[in-house]
């Protein structure tokens, strides 16, 4: 999509990424947060789901959130991105824009679309920031990941998130991984609770950021499936109005999400221990939501490790989505799920 955009000059652009829970949101609802009140930001969420749950944590009245789900920008997205990037700019007019890349893509190709002739005087794309989570730099499955791999790879800044529940064995291997990249990394550094500071955003990005023949190679053979389906069950979508299940898979994941209706309201002690015990099945990288329940609505973001629950302000929905490495079981999630209502 061809968009005259001369009148925008050099904003500030940052990209951050990392894989599944590496805490890319809680960094970036910091940031919100603690910006410059005098500034105008705006942010692009690409998600693996269907749903849409991190553009809902991240929901700030101050600034513009743009959702791209259901895909990979790196992979299938570019057009999407290109069309909600002009829309951004023509009608937010922002000083900075913040892009966050699903966890299971490669960001070479935003990288270059960023920094490409379309964008080349519109755009002044800053260090690209990779988050990681020190505990998985000990399991071969992230190591192995060529995803995983990439994203530290392509990246300026490293950083390990989740500073106060790492043991001196994390923090070591951390350190190990982060001086294991050439060329060296211009920060590599740990935070707690998405303590990132605004000083790393105006870091200048490095020009050899990457092996180029590796993330190459990378992006040619990177692809993505994406099958959507509804609830299967006639009568539980009588029963509950505005009831819907979507699933989608790529990269060997697998992507479950509900999106249901505020007049469903759940039982909040319910929900908790089936997302607990979900949690801990085999498989399962994530579970993230936005749920109405008897105490008011909560923000739900748990990995294997970690496990945060928070009271929000309203939404117009409730959304939860699991991603696991193995073929969930639909129609008995969807049956729990369903016996959680208040």
């Amino acid at each position: 999509m061809t968009c005259d955009l001369s009148d925008f000059k050099n904003i500030p652009t940052n990209i951050i990424s990392g894989f599944l829970g590496a805490g890319k949101t809680t960094v970036i609802q910091y940031l919100l947060n603690n910006k410059p009140t005098s500034e105008v930001w705006a942010v692009i969420v690409n998600e693996f789901g269907q749903v849409g749950v991190d553009a809902a944590l991240l929901k700030n009245d101050k600034v513009t959130i743009k959702e791209i789900p259901g895909g990979c920008l790196c992979c299938v997205g570019s057009q999407s991105l290109n069309v909600g990037l002009n829309r951004i700019i023509r009608s937010v007019k922002p000083q900075r824009i913040l892009i966050e890349p699903t966890g299971l893509g490669h960001p070479k190709k935003i990288i270059d679309l960023l920094t490409g002739e379309f964008y080349k005087s519109v755009l002044n794309v800053k260090a690209v920031i990779n988050l990681v989570d020190a505990k998985n730099l000990n399991n071969a499955r992230y190591l192995n990941n060529a995803t995983f791999v990439e994203q530290s790879k392509l990246a300026d800044i490293l950083i390990a998130t989740k500073r106060d529940t790492y043991s001196e064995d994390d923090i070591n291997c951390f350190f190990k991984y982060a001086m294991s990249f050439q060329p060296e990394k211009i920060e590599v550094t740990m935070i707690e609770q998405g303590r990132l500071q605004l000083e790393c955003l105006d870091f200048k990005r490095l020009i050899n950021y990457s092996d180029e023949s590796n993330s190459a190679d990378f992006s040619r053979n990177h692809s993505h499936q994406h099958v959507e389906s509804e609830m299967g069950n006639e009568s539980d979508r009588e029963v509950l109005q505005g009831w819907e299940m979507l699933q989608g898979m790529s990269e060997g994941f697998y992507s479950v999400s509900w999106k249901i209706s505020n007049l469903t309201v759940f039982n909040k002690n319910k929900i908790l221990s089936f997302l607990a015990q979900l949690r801990n099945e085999t498989g399962v990288e994530r579970v993230k939501g936005v749920i109405k329940t008897n105490k008011g609505w909560n923000s739900m973001n748990l990995t294997r490790y970690d496990s945060e629950i928070l009271s929000v302000g309203e939404h117009t929905d409730s959304i939860l989505e699991v991603i696991s490495e193995k073929l969930l079981a639909l129609k008995e999630l969807n049956a729990i799920l369903l016996k959680c209502c208040n």
